[in-house]
């Protein structure tokens, strides 16, 4: 597939899982175009929530590339410490409603997506996807043939 190996690992999880991917074209977070509702489909088991999409890689609909985000947005869901520290790094307004439901949502999202998959690992590392470099770049070629 590639010389990625982290490549291979996304599109592993993605097979074995049975995994479909649908964002919203109109539905965002409050204000913030760049988080989008998605439908998540994992072993037939039906998710939504809204992801960070900040590139709009979504536009390329190359399923693994969405699968990453989708992951991401997880990831970046764990690693926060607290509600307040979530809503600083996403530049988001801790006292809208929207928000808050949609934290709590996630964290429901997470406990049973772990259920499924293990650990939850988007496997691009936070740089590669920043900057665009590496495996991230591999993906977003990828959406674009």
């Amino acid at each position: 597939m590639s010389n990625y190996p982290e490549i291979g690992a996304l599109n592993r999880i993605y097979i074995d899982h049975k995994v479909e991917i649908q964002f919203s074209t109109s539905s965002i977070l409050t204000d913030k175009e760049d988080y989008r509702l998605v439908e998540f489909k994992l072993e037939g088991k039906v998710f939504n929530f809204f992801v960070e999409d900040e590139r709009d890689d979504a536009r390329l609909n190359y399923p693994l590339l969405n699968l990453c985000l989708v992951l991401r947005e997880l990831e970046h869901y764990n690693e926060s410490s607290d509600y307040l520290e979530w809503t600083r790094d996403h530049y988001l307004d801790p006292k809208n409603h929207e928000v808050l439901a949609h934290f709590k949502n996630l964290g429901l999202v997470y406990t049973e997506v772990e259920k499924i998959i293990g650990k939850i690992d988007s496997q691009i590392s936070n740089w590669d996807f920043e900057m665009g470099s590496g495996a991230s770049w591999e993906l977003r070629k990828q959406g674009l043939t």
